[in-house]
């Protein structure tokens, strides 16, 4: 499945997929101007700036206006509008009145006509989703910004992208070292912060074991240029 990583990290996130699917915008408009005239379908996962950025969704809206976006969160919706997306552009799923936001059991596609969709709400400090799509027969997963993935089932899907943002014993170190050398509050809570919102590499590690058939393909997102490099 053609896939080209546009940015992923806390700078900005993006991502093409089979040149007419974007997961998320939270780059520059002039490092995704490009891939525009063929894009169908921009997916935002949750609402943060790394994955929204207003000042490229406002270009958008105004050169490409029959692009549709697709997201799970209500706070996705109102910033998009914000940003002069016609609200009949967006597709809401899914309905909070049809099952709740964690249902694990939750296996409702749908089809979107280009391609068919799933979301799965993620454990992140603001609503967010992971999506599933179905595209020329093949099926692909998104994952980014969640502490946990054991209630998410993609068995022998053909593309995952998945977050595999830090290493745990070095998170670990770090937080000791912050601790025995007295720095900073700040640091201190972005350190303790980082399990609660992102995935490690274990973490990512079992659920690729877990999932990936003898044909699958996957790319780790989000690897944190602090917590993941590896340890001597």
């Amino acid at each position: 499945m053609n896939c080209e990583i546009i940015g992923s990290s806390s700078k900005g996130n993006c991502i093409v997929v089979e040149d007419v699917l974007m997961l998320d915008c939270g780059v520059r408009y002039y490092k995704i101007k490009k891939y525009l005239p063929k894009v169908k379908l921009i997916f935002i996962s949750h609402d943060h700036l790394d994955h929204l950025l207003p000042t490229t969704i406002k270009k958008i809206a105004y050169n490409y206006p029959t692009i549709k976006f697709l997201t799970g969160s209500e706070e996705v919706v109102k910033k998009l509008v914000d940003c002069n997306i016609n609200v009949k552009n967006i597709y809401v799923l899914p309905s909070k009145r049809d099952y709740s936001y964690f249902d694990s059991y939750n296996t409702k596609w749908y089809d979107l006509g280009l391609l068919k969709v799933q979301l799965q709400g993620l454990y992140h400090d603001t609503q967010n989703y992971a999506l599933k799509w179905e595209l020329n027969g093949k099926k692909g997963i998104y994952i980014i910004d969640t502490a946990r993935v054991d209630h998410i089932k993609a068995k022998n899907y053909d593309l995952y992208l998945i977050e595999s943002n830090y290493n745990e014993e070095l998170l670990n170190q770090h937080i000791q070292e912050c601790i025995d050398n007295g720095d900073n509050e700040n640091k201190l809570y972005y350190l303790h912060r980082v399990p609660r919102v992102h995935l490690s590499d274990t973490q990512c590690n079992d659920f690729l074991i877990e999932n990936m058939g003898s044909n699958s393909e996957y790319i780790k997102l989000h690897q944190s240029s602090y917590n993941y490099k590896e340890i001597d």
